[in-house]
């Protein structure tokens, strides 16, 4: 079961916590999850908050389309008990997003389906992003 956090700080109403939860949930099936208690927040933000964030964490001045900040260390994971992993938080820049898929010649869903899984660890998060796209119907 998978419990998402989802909140939208843009002026676009399109995307709500159901499209992003549809992909967490196969997420986890595909990452051998699917019978654990998942949290994961995901928030769509603005260029300046995004680029905010980017600053503070990562040191580069400048908007992207996605930043992950996953709970790297299994303890670390654990929340309120041992059943429940928390995966941590991805904030997506939606108008960054929107551009990248325009340029990318992807839609705009395919995009979000595809930034929202930063939450794998990164030598396996392309291959589990692949996975993810290929079930879900975008």
């Amino acid at each position: 079961m998978a419990d998402l956090i989802f909140n939208n700080f843009t002026t676009d109403r399109k995307y709500n916590g159901i499209f992003f939860k549809k992909i967490l949930e196969v997420g986890a099936k595909e990452a051998g999850l699917e019978y654990k208690k998942l949290e994961l927040s995901v928030n769509l933000v603005g260029e300046g908050r995004i680029k905010a964030l980017n600053k503070k964490y990562r040191d580069k001045n400048r908007a992207t389309d996605v930043l992950s900040f996953p709970l790297q260390e299994k303890k670390d994971a654990k929340t309120r008990n041992d059943d429940i992993i928390s995966l941590g938080d991805i904030f997506i820049c939606l108008p960054v997003a929107k551009k990248y898929a325009v340029r990318e010649s992807v839609s705009l869903d395919y995009k979000l389906a595809f930034l929202a899984i930063h939450t794998a660890e990164k030598d396996k998060m392309f291959s589990l992003q692949n996975k993810v796209i290929n079930k879900i119907e975008l």
